[in-house]
């Protein structure tokens, strides 16, 4: 499975989690901002920090014999 593919998968599973927590609970208006904001900015942070790794050296040599 690429990486991406995880990522959304993962990030989408949060954000679900997140509103299923927000649909049982019903906060008030502070903990709705709190929820939304619990539930929106670790995947958003996931999915802009995660990044493939860096080639590594014989993946360059293997890559530059081809």
């Amino acid at each position: 499975m690429k990486l991406e593919h995880i990522k959304i998968a993962i990030c989408s599973a949060w954000v679900l989690v997140a509103l299923v927590i927000a649909i049982v609970v019903q906060p008030s208006t502070m903990g709705a901002i709190l929820l939304g904001s619990l539930g929106l900015l670790p995947p958003l942070a996931m999915l802009l920090l995660w990044n493939h790794p860096r080639q590594t050296m014989s993946e360059s040599i293997d890559a530059a014999r081809r």
